[in-house]
């Protein structure tokens, strides 16, 4: 049994009935106009996802009404989910999954002309709208997306399962380039 420090338990009894020291407070963000849409309640009520992807959830909403309500499609890349989430890379990416397997959101990978992706694609999908939709709130003298940017990249999109074996086919291919040819089995007479 170790011994018990008298300094240390005398100084726990003076201090351990008074309120712990708070945390400086943040300067609150600016105002800036944006609401969370309406969404429908079986994100807050789901067991299977973290606080994390539902809000994720909340801000892939806050996007899409934003930009794209209509078809509920937005392109988006996982560097934007990290600054406005304060999350790192890959937690982001954890949450983004967990959505998708539990049927929330679909994502497919926007592929340029390059080697590279240049972002998401998200679509949300019917269980994270409530039932009457979100035509309700749209006003009607609404301005269109511009138009600007529209031919800024030749893009496709390719699913994110087929992205991930498409990037991972090179490693295949040195590994299969690094490992001997397989001898053939000797037949028995």
């Amino acid at each position: 049994m170790h011994a018990k420090d008298p300094v240390r338990q005398l100084r726990s009894y003076r201090t351990c009935w008074l309120p712990a020291e708070q945390k400086p407070l943040r300067a609150s963000p600016r105002d800036s106009g944006t609401y969370v849409p309406e969404l429908a309640a079986a994100i807050d009520n789901d067991r299977n996802l973290t606080d994390g992807s539902r809000r994720c959830a909340r801000k892939l909403a806050e996007y899409v009404y934003r930009t794209n309500r209509d078809s509920r499609t937005a392109g988006i890349t996982v560097t934007y989910l990290k600054k406005a989430l304060g999350k790192s890379r890959r937690s982001v990416q954890r949450y983004l999954r967990e959505l998708e397997s539990a049927g929330y959101i679909a994502v497919a990978v926007v592929h340029t002309g390059a080697r590279m992706c240049a972002g998401l694609m998200v679509e949300l999908l019917a269980p994270l709208i409530p039932r009457h939709g979100w035509k309700k709130s749209i006003k009607p003298d609404a301005p269109n997306l511009s138009q600007k940017n529209s031919s800024r990249y030749r893009t496709r999109l390719i699913p994110r399962i087929l992205w991930a074996v498409r990037c991972t086919s090179p490693i295949l291919k040195a590994w299969d380039s690094l490992q001997p040819p397989l001898l053939p089995f000797p037949m028995a007479a």
